[in-house]
């Protein structure tokens, strides 16, 4: 039996995932299969990256990952990764005011205050903030559909207070993104479905229903860093599979429906491509391919961040603040958008006499980040956690990282985009998938998901369009 020649592009979280889920299909079906992974870098991860800082093994991509289905924590267990699991010290966080940091109110949702009239909330809001959003069941406002964008419909609920120094600085730690921007339905479906459940939104949210009981849900990370994940799922592959510090420049038809791939180590055809690369990088692969579809990823826009951790000695702060850390709202001149007291957050971190702080900066139309060196970088950061936290040290290390492009922004429009570029892909006469952040979810459960999910497709497209036995596999180049 000749086996299926498949191909990954993108050795990221959702690519890793996309690989696995393809092996796996193939030894359950008993039909052979050889998987490919091409990675332009040098190493597996795309935006997850672990380093060492001060002799801790950190994170300076992304540092948690959002449990919400149980069988992701299944997922982990069956890579080996049970002992590794973490769960934070705390999950309280606070939001700079502009003088000093108030915590983030008990009972909001995306920020939205389930009850207005708490003191937190007065203090982050000021009386009239917080009385305009109090009204909201009273006043109720604009309804939305689930492709409108998210920031109109929530000013016109609770006012303009309310979204600028609370729902935004939440959005922007998980999109790098405005509300006004951003599809309400893509980043918070679940405010749509409180609209469904009562005609006020924070009546609605109130009567949300709670998780199942047992359910292993919440943030975690790993112990040696979130890299693991990522080199665990390689570990899957057979040792050849996996082609580092090989970029691919295009893919273009091939005979007998193959796919013919163009990697600067030589090309070869394949039965099967899943394309696991950010929007931008999956166009230009596709452009000899799908030029229409190309055109249609084209359409997605990234935001760009850096992240700085910083190691300081732990008199530098004459009182540790509490929680995990801190968010800035959109205030004139800022320069750090969130700080993780990364030390506080997950206590395996923890070292006597060490303070470690990761801040990140830049965002949607923020690109100075990418635009200084590292000393200016670091300086600038410095500067302002000094005035947020009182610091009266200087670090004593610093790592940068840089990240362009970090997170796709869900736009108004996301879900009718993702529909259309789905439907192309669907009716390519060639056996292509797209998977990765671009789509249904910038987290790592979601990765994690969509790699699988995408990789299945394939595989029942590959499967139900004729029998392996009679496949021919003539011309395969070499790569």
């Amino acid at each position: 039996m000749t086996p299926l020649r498949l191909a990954v592009v993108g050795a990221g979280v959702s690519g890793l995932a996309a690989a696995r889920e393809l092996v796996r299909a193939s030894g359950e079906a008993g039909a052979p299969a050889q998987v490919t992974v091409f990675e332009s870098e040098e190493r597996v991860g795309g935006r997850v990256l672990s380093a060492e800082v001060r002799g801790q093994r950190v994170d300076l991509g992304a540092e948690s990952m959002l449990v919400r289905d149980p069988s992701t924590i299944d997922t982990l267990r069956s890579l080996g990764l049970d002992g590794e699991l973490v769960r934070p010290g705390t999950t309280s966080a606070s939001i700079w005011s502009g003088r000093r940091l108030v915590p983030i109110p008990k009972g909001t949702s995306l920020g939205v205050p389930l009850h207005p009239l708490q003191l937190e909330v007065i203090r982050l809001l000021g009386p009239l903030g917080s009385l305009r959003a109090f009204l909201e069941p009273w006043l109720l406002g604009p309804t939305v559909t689930p492709d409108d964008p998210l920031g109109p419909f929530l000013v016109g609920r609770l006012g303009k207070v309310a979204v600028r120094r609370l729902v935004d600085p939440l959005l922007g730690g998980v999109y790098a993104g405005p509300a006004e921007l951003l599809s309400a339905g893509a980043v918070a479906p679940h405010l749509l479905a409180a609209l469904e459940r009562d005609r006020s939104l924070l009546r609605g949210l109130r009567r949300q229903p709670p998780a199942p009981p047992g359910a292993a849900t919440g943030f975690i990370s790993l112990r040696s860093g979130l890299q693991t994940l990522a080199e665990k799922l390689a570990e899957g592959l057979e040792p050849s599979a996996l082609r580092l510090r090989t970029p691919v420049s295009g893919a273009w038809p091939g005979p007998w429906g193959k796919v013919r791939v163009e990697a600067s180590q030589g090309s070869g055809e394949f039965d099967g491509l899943v394309v696991a690369v950010p929007a931008p990088a999956a166009a230009q692969l596709l452009q000899g391919l799908a030029p229409e579809l190309a055109r249609e990823l084209r359409r997605q826009r990234y935001s760009n961040v850096a992240t700085i951790t910083l190691a300081y000695p732990e008199s530098a702060l004459s009182r540790r603040p509490p929680g995990s850390g801190f968010l800035v709202p959109r205030f004139p001149g800022r320069v750090v958008t969130a700080c993780t007291f990364m030390d506080q957050k997950w206590p395996h971190l923890r070292r006597p006499g060490i303070l470690l702080l990761r801040a990140s900066a830049g965002g949607h139309g923020d690109d100075w980040p990418l635009e200084v060196d590292d000393a200016t970088l670091v300086t600038s950061v410095h500067t302002h956690l000094r005035r947020h936290l009182g610091l009266r040290q200087v670090p004593l290390e610093a790592r940068v990282q840089r990240w362009a492009p970090a997170l796709p922004q869900y736009r108004a429009g996301h879900l009718a985009w993702r529909d259309s570029v789905e439907a192309q892909v669907a009716t390519l006469p060639h056996p292509v998938v797209l998977a990765g952040a671009a789509y249904r979810g910038v987290g790592l459960e979601a990765c994690l998901r969509d790699g699988a999910r995408t990789a299945q497709a394939l595989w029942q497209r590959l499967r139900s369009a004729a029998p392996i036995e009679s496949r021919g596999h003539r011309g395969d180049g070499h790569a």
